[in-house]
């Protein structure tokens, strides 16, 4: 859709209009959130998501800018939520998973307490980082990507997957509780 978008029958909801939308722009949009995704599926059931989240929020579409890179910005945030929250599932899965199997080693409860404080506050932490701050450091650190591959699922280069992982660690490294954290983690060495 290379022609000006009518915004009157945007606003309407036009069937007609959003229907020529759906089809042009999901291709772009399908392009944008695959990094996303685990499979083909997944990214049919994101880009309805997409698609849903674009439709509540057309009162925020600014006049003055490109319908289809808000449209696109919209879909990679719900894309990016998305994410975060199978990795949460995942992790809190594999908690489970490993807390219910037989262990040599058993915790003590303050053990257990120390280590849930340690998740809480990184968790905040990281709660606290920009977005793709956050999405670098959850990928390169703790799924342990390459930088490439962080790159190419973030959609940006190397280097500015680099300088975001370090601007988010420098963000840490500012954060009080995330230095008490490491010097607890190195023996207050």
């Amino acid at each position: 859709m290379a022609e000006p978008i009518d915004l009157e029958r945007l606003y309407a909801r036009d069937p007609e209009l959003l229907d020529q939308l759906v089809r042009d722009l999901s291709p772009r949009i399908q392009v944008a959130i695959r990094p996303y995704a685990l499979d083909d599926d997944d990214v049919n059931d994101i880009l309805q998501e997409c698609w849903i989240r674009i439709l509540n929020r057309l009162d925020s579409f600014r006049r003055d800018g490109s319908f289809a890179a808000w449209a696109i910005t919209v879909s990679k945030n719900v894309a990016r939520k998305a994410w975060r929250k199978r990795k949460r599932v995942e992790a809190a899965a594999a908690l489970l998973k490993h807390g219910s199997q037989t262990a040599d080693h058993v915790p003590d409860p303050e053990e257990v307490l120390s280590l849930q404080l340690q998740r809480r506050i990184l968790s905040e932490a990281l709660a606290r980082l920009p977005d793709r701050e956050r999405d670098v450091v959850v990928l390169r650190l703790l799924e342990g990507r390459s930088a490439a591959d962080t790159a190419a699922a973030l959609g940006m280069s190397v280097r500015a997957a680099r300088a975001a992982l370090d601007r988010a660690m420098h963000r840490l490294r500012g954060m009080k509780a995330v230095r008490r954290l490491l010097i607890e983690w190195d023996g207050g060495n």
